[in-house]
């Protein structure tokens, strides 16, 4: 977190809010944020650009200045980008403040401190952002995608969709829920997936996604969009944080929670068989 649909939201608020207006000031109260260049190059290459756009790359949030130069955010698990007014000013966790025209100012904010800057040139982006895979929701990401590019492995499905060089954006949230919706258990190995299997994998990212975007992301705690408000994609999940709970599916199953790839997943042990015949598929073959 926050992953494709936190950071697309985001970037449209950006887009909204503070394109074109001036950085007339910065403040970098943590210089761990800034991976580079140096923390004063960082702030006096920032004082006095314009913002030109917004945009997202994976779960990269792009503020693009004139000149060139683009502020690259990494937002962890709990980066917040805040603007002050309306929201009120935050107290605690500040990482960065830039200082706009017209008296409002843009907090970066994350209580965990993991959140990471980068100012690069046109170059060094192009560079930082080669070798992620295709834009899930884009015209790269076609149908034989996925299979072409993992259906001659033997990897676990999860952590293959997880992996951004494969497809960008994904995280640990919408993979559980993406493998619910196709009905494909997460330790399933990518060489065994059937031709239907690797379709629904691909209209379960497009539908996942767009749901999280137009329900503004997922807040279980950290995330908020620029004007301080949670998402509402929380309430529309199936599986994630679900454990214990009957499948929605009605299939009688119970959602389990499991270590998979080293991440906590949670998926319904009936619907999505490590066998391969769950769901639609085990009651043709009358397995189920």
């Amino acid at each position: 977190m926050p992953e494709l649909p936190e950071v697309e939201t985001i970037k449209e608020d950006l887009r909204g809010l503070v394109v074109g207006s001036t950085v007339e000031w910065v403040e970098v109260s943590q210089p761990a944020l800034v991976e580079g260049p140096s923390v004063e190059e960082f702030a006096g290459r920032l004082r006095g650009a314009r913002i030109a756009g917004a945009r997202r790359r994976a779960k990269h949030l792009i503020v693009e200045l004139i000149g060139g130069d683009s502020l690259v955010l990494q937002l962890k698990i709990g980066g917040q980008l805040l603007l002050v007014p309306p929201v009120a000013e935050p107290e605690t966790a500040v990482m960065l403040v830039l200082g706009l025209d017209g008296g409002r100012r843009l907090f970066l904010r994350d209580e965990t401190g993991f959140t990471r800057a980068r100012l690069l040139d046109a170059g060094e982006l192009e560079a930082r952002l080669s070798s992620l895979g295709p834009e899930p929701l884009g015209e790269g990401f076609d149908a034989g995608h996925l299979k072409g590019v993992l259906g001659g492995r033997r990897v676990q499905i999860k952590p293959a969709l997880l992996d951004q060089k494969v497809v960008a954006g994904i995280g640990n949230i919408y993979v559980d829920e993406i493998l619910y919706d196709a009905k494909v258990h997460p330790r399933r190995k990518a060489n065994t997936l059937s031709e239907g299997e690797w379709a629904a994998l691909h209209r379960a990212v497009r539908e996942n996604l767009r749901a999280g975007i137009e329900h503004r992301g997922t807040t279980f705690d950290l995330y908020r969009d620029v004007l301080g408000r949670k998402g509402h994609h929380q309430d529309h999940l199936r599986v994630f944080v679900r454990a214990g709970r009957p499948c929605p599916s009605g299939c009688g199953g119970r959602v389990v929670k499991e270590k998979v790839g080293g991440r906590a997943t949670f998926y319904c042990p009936s619907c999505q068989r490590e066998d391969g015949f769950g769901g639609e598929q085990g009651l043709e073959l009358g397995v189920l």
